[in-house]
């Protein structure tokens, strides 16, 4: 992939506020002064996902992440990782609380309808790594559902090693949706060794979701 320095920039701070909190300051600063050159190479040796990928951001956010917890040479576990995870998440929710998921149910169906229009004229032909997203129109009536039968952020992963990272950042899903005021109905992750990575989203005011 190509390396893009603006989301260790963005991010890079907020990870070593949490990291200082909760496990020490010469700890954090290790996590960010080693973390910078484990997150360029993660990203510089990753597969290709191309520039126009509406989903590629998810795969700097998480190598981020998997950047400063190499910088600290794993002395946090993954499941401590998942709590900067959450301080960083936090940190932005007000990003993610610009939607809100019980007055447009829809809109997480319609973006990865546009990834999905995407992947057809452009991306599954250049960069066969990528996502690969599928539907099934008659599952649910309420709210956005689609899944994934193929995670380029977990094939990577697993392929040098570091898999079990991949929990803490699949729980990121749940967090980001819960800031939009939704709600993540999930049953199966490519992560846990599953086919399918699925996502079932509704408003967290809907009462009979089905």
């Amino acid at each position: 992939m190509k390396y893009k320095g603006y989301y260790w920039t963005l991010f890079a701070p907020m990870i070593q506020k949490s990291i200082s909190v909760r496990f020490g300051k010469e700890l954090a600063g290790k996590a960010v002064r080693s973390g910078k050159g484990e997150y360029r190479r993660l990203v510089q040796n990753a597969p290709e996902l191309g520039n126009n990928n509406p989903m590629a951001s998810n795969a700097y956010f998480a190598y981020v992440f998997v950047g400063a917890w190499l910088g600290t040479n794993k002395k946090i576990s993954p499941e401590e990782m998942g709590l900067v995870m959450q301080d960083v998440l936090k940190n932005v929710r007000f990003f993610f609380g610009l939607v809100d998921l019980n007055r447009d149910e829809k809109k997480w169906y319609r973006d990865m309808k546009k990834y999905e229009s995407w992947c057809l004229h452009e991306g599954l032909q250049k960069y066969p790594s990528t996502w690969r997203v599928n539907f099934d129109e008659t599952r649910h009536r309420r709210g956005s559902y689609y899944y994934f039968t193929s995670c380029p952020i977990c094939s990577y992963l697993n392929s040098v090693g570091l898999g079990e990272i991949m929990k803490p950042l699949c729980e990121t899903d749940k967090y980001m949706f819960a800031y939009q005021h939704g709600v993540l109905h999930r049953e199966h992750t490519i992560a846990d060794g599953e086919e399918i990575c699925d996502y079932w989203i509704v408003g967290d005011r809907l009462s009979d979701a089905k």
